[in-house]
């Protein structure tokens, strides 16, 4: 039962590195066919309503205690760190994979304990590591969502 967790994850595993490397290659493959980045708009241009004036009575004269207007607060462009780390897609797809191969290696460990014989060393390591790397890959994962939020919320040409 636990070889066949393990190949199994190991399995998963590879088949979901081959699939995202194909998809992306695909998507990039896609993006430098010719005609590929102009989309047509769906919506036609506006036209501001033209006013015209009624004749009636004349304007008033302007107000001296006019308020002026405050220029608008602009929000200060994110680190480069920030724009970098918003441009990578991969480590959610990649912590959650990481976090079911633990999940599936903690099973099998927690099976083995009903075993006469004892699980190696060596398993109990790789399934620690596998939980680290897992919360490791998921914090960055949240940082990634972090920095695509204030990209987005900046409003800078920097924005993935």
């Amino acid at each position: 039962m636990a070889y066949l967790l393990v190949m199994g994850g190991l399995a998963l595993s590879v088949c979901f590195t081959l699939g995202w490397g194909l998809v992306r290659a695909t998507r990039w493959l896609a993006g430098r066919l010719p005609g590929a980045g102009r989309t047509p708009s769906r919506r036609p241009p506006r036209r501001a309503p033209s006013r015209t004036k009624a004749p009636g009575r004349p304007k008033a004269a302007p107000r001296t205690r006019a308020r002026k207007a405050a220029p608008a607060k602009v929000p200060p462009t994110p680190w480069r760190l920030t724009r970098w780390l918003a441009r990578r897609r991969s480590p959610l797809p990649l912590g959650l994979l990481v976090l079911l191969l633990y999940a599936g290696s903690r099973l099998a460990e927690y099976g083995m304990t009903f075993r006469p014989l004892a699980a190696p060393g060596e398993f109990h390591g790789l399934v620690t590591t596998l939980g680290w790397a897992a919360a490791a890959l998921l914090t960055l994962a949240g940082m990634n969502l972090l920095a695509l939020w204030r990209c987005h919320r900046s409003g800078g040409d920097d924005r993935p």
